[in-house]
């Protein structure tokens, strides 16, 4: 099988890794794309897999003008082609190679329904290249049971199969990395900063554990318009340390692992890579009860759930993480587990397996 991803790449990186354990694997990645991820070297894989990194253009390539990336995938002759639902047009143009030549294509959605503020795109012509990509998809994967139910709110004329795939840990350090011991009372906001994502919402609770007393240290890393409008206010917060820049991998690690625990106060949500980092890193979160968030994040296991949108009810749960080293180490050794096990990849690649084997016409091995 093939995976083509111009975007996601330590995602699809890591899938690989689990599918080669069972079938020959090509994954095709955007050189952009993938210099801003982990060094591949750097994350660990038990079977080898074929990894070609491209310039993604549309440009012609050779006598028959088909682009290199493209030629990647059909040289490979692969019985199902992997990809991820990114509106934009490489993916749709490969789409339109592969009907012909009879590969089955399995699609995984991100987002069902765009986010309500930011995010993903609107507009007619991305809206018609989802609408293709969907239409095209002989599975559609989706991470957790309420993605499903958005799915098909969104797309009920789909008569392929729908899966339940979970979004596998991001960010794990390298095995030759030092573990880093988290501070004390750090709290991190991290991520892209699209309204949806509740910076504001986290503000106000941070606003409110200071004026009771909490001890604490707020960490708010990324970049996006929130970080602009909501600028000037963080910078008066003596508690709030902002990072308003491309963060790389290893900086990005030691972030995460450096906090307490890791907000996600999001006013609606599918799933997050955020809180898949932070499982990644063995650390709790605090975030929006919304989405496909509760089919990970399980109420005092694995970190604390809140109403989103909510500012009270998240400094309330802020506070108890952190003025209790036994709620917190609780909940620390369960997003542990919860890396080791639901958010596994190679438990992600065998749950897979059976749909890419019937596209295929092969019995489960």
């Amino acid at each position: 099988m093939a995976i083509y991803a111009p975007h996601f790449a330590e995602y699809s990186y890591r899938l690989a890794s689990g599918l080669a354990r069972h079938c020959d694997v090509r994954l095709v990645l955007n050189r952009k794309d993938a210099n801003q991820q982990w060094e591949l070297a750097d994350i660990a894989v038990t079977t080898p897999f074929n990894t070609r990194i491209r310039d993604l253009s549309l440009r012609r390539a050779g006598a028959i003008g088909i682009p290199a990336s493209f030629m990647d995938i059909i040289s490979f002759r692969p019985d199902v082609v992997h990809c991820h639902e990114v509106p934009e047009v490489y993916t749709s143009k490969l789409i339109q190679f592969l009907r012909p030549l009879g590969i089955r294509l399995v699609l995984t959605v991100h987002d069902a329904i765009p986010h309500s503020e930011g995010g993903s795109g609107t507009s007619p012509r991305e809206d018609g290249w989802r609408a293709r990509m969907r239409a095209a998809a002989s599975v559609v994967t989706t991470h957790g049971e309420s993605c499903i139910a958005d799915f098909r709110h969104a797309t009920p004329d789909f008569n392929g199969e729908i899966v339940s795939s979970m979004h596998g840990v991001l960010m794990v350090p390298p095995t030759r990395a030092a573990a880093i011991e988290p501070e004390s009372a750090r709290i991190l906001f991290f991520g892209r900063m699209w309204a949806y994502k509740g910076l504001d919402i986290f503000i106000d609770a941070i606003d409110l554990l200071d004026r009771r007393g909490v001890a604490h240290e707020a960490i708010v890393a990324g970049r996006g318009p929130e970080m602009t409008r909501l600028g000037a206010r963080m910078e008066a917060m003596p508690t709030v340390k902002t990072i308003d820049a491309y963060i790389s991998p290893e900086d990005t690690g030691q972030l995460f692992q450096s906090a307490t625990v890791v907000a996600l106060p999001y006013k609606d949500a599918t799933q997050s890579g955020v809180l898949a980092s932070a499982y990644g890193n063995s650390r709790p979160v605090v975030a929006s009860a919304t989405g496909g968030i509760p089919d990970v994040v399980t109420d005092g296991v694995n970190g604390l759930l809140v109403p989103p949108g909510n500012a009270a009810a998240l400094a309330d749960a802020l506070e108890r993480v952190l003025t209790s080293k036994s709620l917190t180490a609780t909940l620390t050794d369960g997003a542990r587990q919860t890396a080791a096990g639901q958010l596994n990849w190679d438990r992600i690649a065998d749950g897979l397996l059976p749909s890419y084997r019937k596209l295929a016409g092969r019995t489960v091995s």
